[in-house]
């Protein structure tokens, strides 16, 4: 026993000595030994001046495309409110009125590019560092799309109990006569790609999509050049001339070689024969295109992944694979653009409409409003949905689980908000009032309430 713990401790001793690492060194590869390539490398930001932006929006289809689309599918279905029919036409009037949508668009454009932009909201005060609180009616005047050029922060509030903590107190707005200084509550403020470190933002702002992607539109743009290039290189034709050097070397031996091929490449492409002197030789040189479009593709493929845009979306490329569809690369895009859309461009909503409420005179207490969906089916896979809805309608009425009058009016709603049947609402109003003059109950009365029915 003594002799097997006197051994332990020289193991232990003998342990202790030792340089223990946490590393593996193997100075024959050089791996971790200080001398490798990749030991120094690092990444560093290359910064980009809204000069490039502007050049690269206005002139590079992909990053137009990168700023453009995520915006455009976002608001392309827009949105859904759930109100009195009156209500949805007054503040669809006021959304028209205004050019919410497009105006909204054109900052969230303006983001992505540049790193920021703001709304600005006018109600004919004269003095704009006067907070906004309400408008009464008819009091909102307008609403202005400024870029992040046109419209900056005074200061930062820097006090972390404040709710506009790293928000600006004041912002300097140009115009035609200098600058205005605005009460935040004036704007609205939207930001590219956030910065994550606070030191960074010293100006409220963030950063251009673009900064993130530039290397690979870059590379994938030098790629589809220098193949650009290689088409006029395609073909070349070889001819070896004896003593040629020596031709050229005066003036009379130039002229005459090139009078001497001039007439060749004449009967060339007159007669598709190539007359040569015994001494002469020619050939022919192509270059091989077989694996450069996989090069392009894959560059092509790596933006895309970059952009977090499907192929299928931003290349109009079909999808790739065996039995390959597109549609989990399109439902996880539309995934983050939903996440985009809750994130930051429904807060900037949601403040546009209590604006608009008020300039209308209110809004109702049961108004409220919800995004389209971004997946629309197709037509066959409505007609399945709605054969699967009628079914299980008719197993509750089998059932007689629903009184006729409530089942009227669920299966009624139903149908206007899928749109299956255009008109449908307006067609059993129509009915109703009829029915109503005659002395007859209408149908349905006393059912489900109609102010929860969505607006076809």
């Amino acid at each position: 026993m003594g002799t097997d713990l006197a051994l332990v401790d020289h193991i232990t001793d003998a342990v202790a000595s030792l340089r223990v690492v946490d590393r593996l060194e193997n100075v024959v590869a050089q791996m971790a030994t200080g001398k490798s390539k990749v030991a120094a490398d690092r990444f560093g930001l290359r910064t980009i001046d809204d000069s490039e932006l502007s050049s690269m929006y206005r002139a590079d289809w992909m990053s137009r495309k990168i700023v453009d689309i995520p915006v455009m599918d976002a608001l392309r279905p827009w949105r859904d409110w759930q109100a009195d029919d009156k209500a949805i036409e007054v503040i669809e009037a006021q959304e028209k009125r205004f050019g919410v949508k497009a105006k909204l668009a054109r900052a969230l454009k303006w983001a992505r590019l540049h790193g920021g932009s703001a709304i600005l909201i006018h109600d004919g005060n004269r003095d704009p560092m006067q907070p906004l609180t309400k408008v009464g009616r008819g009091g909102l005047k307008g609403l202005t799309v400024l870029n992040r050029r046109e419209v900056q922060p005074t200061a930062l509030e820097m006090d972390p109990h404040s709710p506009g903590f790293r928000m600006p107190v004041a912002y300097q707005v140009q115009t035609g006569g200098g600058t205005i200084q605005t009460h935040p509550s004036r704007i609205i403020h939207f930001i590219g790609a956030e910065r994550p470190d606070a030191d960074l933002n010293t100006d409220a702002w963030g950063d251009s999509v673009l900064l993130a992607v530039y290397d690979a539109i870059h590379h994938a743009a030098l790629t589809s050049a220098g193949i650009a290039e290689l088409v006029h290189e395609a073909k070349i034709d070889i001819i070896k001339v004896k003593n040629l050097a020596s031709q050229v070397a005066t003036k009379a031996g130039e002229s005459s070689l090139v009078a001497r091929f001039s007439l060749a490449n004449m009967l060339k492409s007159i007669n598709n024969t190539l007359i040569l002197d015994e001494s002469e030789g020619y050939e022919r040189k192509t270059t091989s295109f077989a694996a450069l479009p996989d090069v392009l593709n894959g560059f092509l493929q790596i933006v895309s992944g970059a952009a977090d845009i499907p192929a299928t979306r931003l290349l109009g490329m079909a999808p790739g694979g065996l039995n390959a569809s597109g549609d989990s690369d399109t439902r996880n895009y539309y995934d983050s653009l939903d996440s985009y859309r809750q994130e930051q461009i429904t807060p900037a909503l949601e403040r546009i409409d209590d604006l608009l409420w008020q300039d209308a005179g209110g809004a109702p207490k049961d108004a409220y409003w919800d995004w389209g969906p971004l997946w629309q089916m197709s037509e066959k896979d409505k007609a399945d949905v709605a054969e699967k809805k009628a079914r299980t309608t008719k197993t509750y009425a089998d059932m007689g689980l629903l009184p006729e009058d409530v089942l009227f009016e669920a299966v009624t709603n139903q149908l206007v908000e899928d749109g299956t049947y255009p008109g449908l609402e307006a067609a059993i109003a129509t009915l109703r009032s009829a029915r109503a003059g005659e002395g007859e109950e209408p149908a349905g009365e006393g059912g489900v309430p109609h102010e929860d029915r969505r607006h076809p």
